[in-house]
């Protein structure tokens, strides 16, 4: 989204992290999330690249509760971005942070000038956000028209130790971004699924068959776990969050 929408860049720049604590620990980051009257919001799911928002690798992600509070471990220090959805809203935000390793951080956010954003896209700008910087509050989508859809996932293993996973994927406007995105629990790793071709001169990939291949490693149980499926559009529009179990073999 980022050559789409240029003002996200500098919206992340604002947000900001602080620390709570170090030390031998993994590097952590964790938040919650609320609505527009600031009371908590959820279930959602987060997803998280290494390196520059927009510009990095998904590596991991968490489940966002229904108190609106997430917590996710990272590999190490540096710069992440994370991508926030909220499901019932189809709320999105996306936030860069760059921390130590070993940090633990409290997600915050400084109050954000979003007016602009209505100009740029002609969506409902992005509302500034709450006094208590631990607190992220999650714009609000009201034209559902535009939004991209999933229209279905297919599981299939491959002999014993892959599973193939296939999204078609819809978008009216065709302005899909590369944000084709699995989160699978059992592992805590995020992906991004490979497209059916490259994006056009824009930046828009295109509508069609979207595809990952997994090991099927030890913690996963056939026919019980679990998988998150989002998918976003160039203009921060999102789909519903389909979870979708792994079929018996």
């Amino acid at each position: 989204m980022r050559a789409r929408i240029p003002l996200v860049g500098l919206a992340i720049a604002a947000c900001t992290s602080a620390c709570v604590g170090s030390g031998d620990l993994p590097a952590q980051v964790s938040g919650q999330i609320v609505g527009d009257d600031e009371s908590p919001i959820g279930p959602g799911l987060v997803l998280i690249e290494r390196g520059k928002v927009h510009e990095g690798s998904y590596q991991t992600g968490a489940l966002i509760g229904p108190d609106g509070r997430w917590t996710a471990k990272l590999s190490e220090g540096g710069t992440w971005g994370l991508h926030l959805f909220y499901n019932e809203t189809y709320t999105y935000l996306p936030v860069e942070i760059t921390i130590d390793d070993h940090q633990q951080v409290v997600l915050s956010s400084t109050q954000v000038a979003w007016g602009s954003w209505m100009d740029l896209t002609g969506q409902p700008t992005w509302p500034d956000q709450p006094a208590d910087a631990n607190l992220i509050r999650m714009p609000f989508d009201d034209n559902l028209d535009d939004n991209p859809s999933i229209k279905s996932v297919n599981m299939a293993y491959r002999g014993q130790d892959l599973l193939d996973i296939t999204l078609d994927v819809d978008d009216p406007n065709g302005d899909l971004s590369r944000m084709i995105l699995a989160y699978d629990p059992a592992t805590h790793n995020g992906f991004a699924l490979s497209p059916p071709g490259p994006p056009d001169a824009q930046g828009n990939y295109p509508n069609g068959i979207y595809t990952l291949t997994v090991f099927v490693e030890d913690v996963h149980v056939p026919g019980q776990s679990k998988w998150y499926f989002i998918v976003s559009d160039n203009l921060c529009n999102n789909s519903p969050i389909s979870v979708v179990t792994m079929p018996s073999r």
